[in-house]
């Protein structure tokens, strides 16, 4: 049979192809979700055995019940002292006993037998004491894990009913009973061994510390309407685990949800900033009225690429910590020259957007440039600087060596710069695209081209006394680092021979 073909009118929100769905990653962020240990005693019914003789005379009873001891040992060919050895075996388990001259099963001779089985299963009882961790949203098991001390001051999912945390504790042995083949597996317990054994009674919870374990949020939307983010935790966790967590799924999602931002009245001065940097790469997406954003979005969208000896400056979509973003900011700076003089200060201008920063691959990314950028005559590792407007949130304080302030915003709300002088610069705008109101969408550019390098470093310079640099030496200082001259023999300033960035183009891929 050959299937109609579906008919169905373009969106009026979707700017770009129909059938163009590709998935963009926006931004990865770590959050913390509240755990707690518990002590629990409990008792488990473990698969015994018997002896093959004493198990057959147990299934002969459960068929002739009543059969007098001469018509047993006659059956299994036993004298009175083998007979008498069998018996004492399963008398002993009070499995069978003797009455009137016969053999009887007891009730619990009985039991041994599940409904419709010839063949007893047969239980010994032990006690046990089991540190068990769970999440307070799912009550899933969790490991405890040592942290960083900047992790303890990032985001935490909230747990929207008061009452999982105050009663946890009597919720606890459900959960137990639910996860206890998985638990037991964490604990290095294979699955034969766990199979064989079962909880025959919870007797007491004991509730231990609460700790934090981070999760992995990555914000994801397709193309056609990049300002539509959904959490994916799978970096976190397989899709059958996430199913027995979705508690801690719907709070990521409610996260997610609190990160969109409106539309502000500075966003486009903060795209126009992106053409003064790069007017030679954008000239192509520049009108009367600054940049043309969704054209350029377009653009990036299915141009996206890697730095390269002969393209100087490259398009950004997405957070300049995701990986495969760090993986080109680490490439610009392989075909960057080192600067004649030593290195001392790299400078991060944050934007103002929710949660900006609040990832691990933030303080590591930090680190890999530290590492990249140290220079021959000097051992010391360079400065990371954060420049803020507002109130900044504590992790930024422990990821970067130093942060600086101002109350008297000095750039557009939604820019980001990032700045390693005479390498490498960075402009993205955080801000909703076509839409008033959504999900950021990190919209900029990455450049080892001099000019834009230079045309950064000024605006940097021209902003920096407005932010709180109370030492005048260390002010002085920063100064200095931003104004470090670019190489005499840049490779970068040889690779064209007009010393300019190409436009952004379609035969960039």
């Amino acid at each position: 049979m050959i299937k109609r073909p579906k008919l169905s009118l373009p969106s009026s929100t979707a700017y770009v192809d129909a059938e163009d769905e590709r998935e963009i990653k926006l931004a990865t962020y770590d959050v913390l979700l509240p755990c707690r240990r518990f002590r629990i005693s409990y008792k488990v019914a473990v698969v015994g055995r018997v002896s093959l003789t004493a198990e057959f005379l147990l299934r002969l009873l459960k068929s002739a019940d009543g059969l007098d001891e001469g018509s047993a040992a006659s059956f299994f060919g036993f004298d009175r002292r083998d007979m008498s050895f069998v018996l004492s075996e399963v008398e002993s388990l009070g499995y069978v006993q003797r009455r009137d001259g016969k053999l009887w099963l007891t009730i619990a001779g009985l039991n041994l037998f599940p409904d419709g089985s010839e063949k007893p299963e047969i239980f010994e009882i032990e006690s046990v004491n089991e540190s068990v961790a769970f999440d307070l949203l799912a009550l899933a098991p969790e490991r405890f894990q040592f942290i960083e001390d900047y992790e303890t001051s990032l985001p935490e999912l909230k747990i929207s009913d008061s009452v999982q945390l105050s009663d946890a504790s009597t919720r606890i042995p459900t959960a137990f009973r639910r996860f206890y083949f998985e638990i037991m597996i964490a604990k290095g317990r294979n699955g034969s061994y766990g199979n064989k054994r079962s909880i025959y009674s919870i007797d007491d919870v004991d509730a231990g510390d609460r700790f934090l374990v981070p999760v992995t949020i990555a914000v994801k939307a397709s193309g056609a309407c990049p300002w539509m983010g959904e959490a994916d935790l799978s970096e976190w966790r397989s899709d059958q685990e996430l199913q027995d967590r979705i508690q801690v799924g719907d709070a990521a999602s409610a996260f997610v949800e609190g990160l969109q931002v409106s539309r502000r009245g500075s966003d486009p001065d903060a795209y126009r900033i992106l053409t003064k940097v790069a007017p030679e790469f954008l000239k192509d997406f520049i009108r009367a009225d600054g940049l043309a954003v969704e054209r350029y979005y377009r653009d990036v969208l299915g141009r996206r690429g890697q730095m390269r000896s002969d393209r100087l400056t490259i398009p950004i979509l997405g957070a300049l910590t995701n990986k495969e973003n760090v993986e080109r900011l680490l490439d610009a700076l392989s075909y960057a020259s080192k600067p004649p003089a030593p290195l001392s200060q790299f400078v991060w201008l944050k934007p103002r957007v929710p949660c900006w920063g609040a990832t691990r691959a933030l303080p590591e990314t930090l680190k890999r440039l530290k590492s990249l950028i140290l220079h021959d005559d000097n051992d010391e590792e360079a400065s990371a600087v954060c420049l803020a407007t507002g109130q900044l949130d504590q992790y930024l304080n422990k990821m970067f060596d130093e942060v600086f302030q101002t109350g008297n915003p000095q750039f557009p709300d939604a820019l980001e710069i990032l700045l390693i002088p005479g390498l490498v610069a960075a402009a993205v705008v955080h801000a909703p695209i076509k839409v008033s109101a959504g999900h950021a969408v990190p919209l900029g550019l990455l450049s080892i081209d001099p000019q834009v390098v230079a045309r950064v470093q000024d605006m940097l310079i021209n902003g920096l006394g407005a932010y709180n640099i109370a030492d005048s030496r260390r002010y002085d200082e920063l100064m200095l680092a931003l104004s470090i001259p670019f190489p005499p023999q840049n490779r970068a300033e040889n690779l064209i021979q007009n010393n300019a960035s190409p436009p952004f183009s379609g035969s960039e891929s």
